[in-house]
């Protein structure tokens, strides 16, 4: 009796030290008041749609016909719902994962762990993810429908508000799914299964297969200022329904996946603000479980490789992928191509949103040269330069780019509103595709700034246009890749075929690619002779001065 005494006197110390804590931790989070954070979130959203309306103002894009606006009443609730259905598939996904929270380390082994209801534990870190998703998501979608308003007919004002109350909805989807099949347990195939099918039920109605999909009432809600359906209500009402099952059942979760990404996503984030795209990459892939198969989808022969062995041993490589990389190359295509039929249609700056699908698809076609630098004692006990070894990567990253920037032109050339004609779809093949390869090596050689160098005696202003550079230039590549589709649409439209200039254009990158390629092959030279060169200017001193 005595010691069940004394344990319960223990038990409720404890509680009122948590309370204690609790109260203590709210007071510390409170600091910053409420309305500070509000005006700080309004100038942020203010600023960013100050420059996305001067940046579309300057484009001048064309407003659509008649004809084209009925092919959009018809067609767009189809293609549009597939935004909600890649958002409910990367939720399903997450949250079978262990996601979408990620605590602290110290958080999972104290709180997770003491007698107190996880649910109440986790409920503020949950709010506090999703108010900032959702002010993402209303940023984003009201840029998106700012865009919109200079093609159809409608006032700006009822555009970008149905954007940004799309991209909540989307957001709610997606965080709501996440929540709910982390609480349930979801199994990983279950969760990959229904994502996958939502998102092919709304490419299937998309292209006219089948009359209407799950996800066809949130694009009648995108397209409220032209045509106003009350059908479009029904995902509001499931993003909050989600929400408020997944909220109260987020304490039902995995220590053990909770931890791993506690660990993972704090890794994530230091990589991420050191810039280092590539560690960014394989923290990402660990928490999406990414792994290479056991068996490869095609089995190459022994023999045959003596020649190229690098080649070979890259496409073997590429043929490990598991299927989630490959599904997020196809998808990453689909983008793309569907970006290109909006360029196509007048809205150029879905460009932008082409390059970047591609630059995003490099970073995975470069993946054996990736490893090739991850491992650098393995590559300096070749006699050969690292340049010379990396150039020989760069045929395989070309080789999955050609067979992805193929699946986008298919998309694009695909019959319906926006088709590309055959021809210039054909041409922009090539382009993109370098173009993809060319941003991702950018990105992955690109080293980082160093202590040692020369500028970093200059001015901060300079040195922050030097890491803007570097953070952009990549990305631009991969851009330029995708726009020779704009110097056809030009001519076009002046009553001239456009396959000539898209040739024309594509010619050109092609020539700067060539040279990105010598820069592969010259890099580590250059950087040699340049640290030769500071060590003269600059030489270290080896002993102390003497006294």
């Amino acid at each position: 009796m005595l010691k069940t005494a004394v344990a319960d006197a223990d038990l409720e110390g404890a509680l009122a030290d948590w309370r204690r804590w609790r109260r203590d931790h709210r007071v510390a989070v409170a600091d910053v008041h409420w309305i500070d954070v509000l005006y700080r979130a309004y100038l942020t959203g203010i600023v960013c749609l100050v420059a996305v309306v001067a940046a579309s103002s300057a484009v001048g894009d064309t407003p659509i016909v008649a004809h084209e606006l009925d092919d959009v009443l018809r067609h767009g609730p189809g293609w549009l719902g597939g935004i909600a259905a890649v958002a409910i598939a990367l939720g399903l996904r997450s949250g079978s994962r262990g996601g979408p929270l990620a605590l602290e380390r110290a958080d999972v082994r104290h709180i997770l762990l003491a007698p107190v209801d996880r649910t109440y534990a986790l409920r503020a870190p949950a709010l506090r993810q999703l108010r900032f998703l959702s002010f993402v998501g209303i940023v984003v979608g009201g840029i998106a429908g700012e865009l919109a308003s200079h093609r159809f007919d409608g006032a700006t004002l009822a555009w970008v508000a149905t954007g940004a109350l799309g991209g909540l909805t989307a957001v709610g989807l997606s965080i709501g799914a996440a929540y709910l099949t982390n609480g349930l347990r979801a199994p990983r195939w279950t969760a990959s299964l229904l994502g996958t099918a939502l998102v092919a039920l709304a490419v299937l109605e998309g292209v006219d297969v089948i009359g209407f999909s799950p996800t066809e009432p949130f694009g009648r809600l995108l397209l409220w200022p032209l045509e106003l359906d009350g059908l479009g209500v029904l995902p509001v009402v499931v993003a909050l329904v989600l929400v408020a099952a997944g909220l109260s059942l987020i304490g039902v979760c995995s220590l053990e996946d909770a931890e791993r990404r506690s660990t993972l996503v704090g890794q994530l984030r230091f990589a991420a603000t050191l810039q280092d795209l590539r560690t960014v990459v394989l923290l990402r892939r660990q928490l999406a479980l990414e792994l290479p198969r056991k068996r490869p989808w095609i089995r190459l022969g022994v023999h045959g490789s003596g020649r190229l062995p690098i080649f070979v041993r890259g496409l073997r490589g590429v043929l490990r992928w598991p299927a989630a990389r490959v599904a997020r190359l196809g998808l990453l295509a689909v983008v793309a191509g569907g970006s290109l039929r909006g360029v196509w249609e007048g809205t150029t700056p879905l460009v932008v949103l082409a390059g970047l699908a591609m630059f995003v698809a490099g970073l995975d076609g470069v993946e054996p040269l990736a490893q090739e630098v991850d491992h650098p004692s393995r590559r300096d006990s070749v006699p050969r330069e690292a340049g010379d070894i990396h150039v020989r990567h760069i045929p395989v990253a070309v080789l999955v780019m050609v067979l992805t920037a193929a699946v986008a032109a298919l998309v694009a050339m695909a019959p319906g509103p926006g088709e590309v004609p055959p021809g210039i779809a054909a041409v922009l093949i090539l382009p993109m595709a370098l173009g993809g390869v060319g941003g991702a090596l950018a990105s992955l050689l690109a080293q980082p700034p160093s202590m040692n160098e020369a500028l970093t005696l200059a001015a901060p202003e300079a040195q922050g246009i030097r890491l803007a550079f570097r953070m952009v230039w990549p990305p631009a590549l991969a851009t330029l890749g995708a726009a020779p589709i704009l110097a056809a649409r030009q001519v076009v439209e002046d009553g001239r075929p456009g396959v000539p200039a898209a040739l024309v254009a594509g010619t050109g990158f092609a020539g700067l690619f060539i040279l990105i390629c010598c820069w592969v092959r010259m890099r580590e030279r250059v950087h040699d002779w340049w640290r030769a060169q500071l060590e003269i200017a600059m030489p270290k001193r080896s002993e102390p001065d003497s006294a």
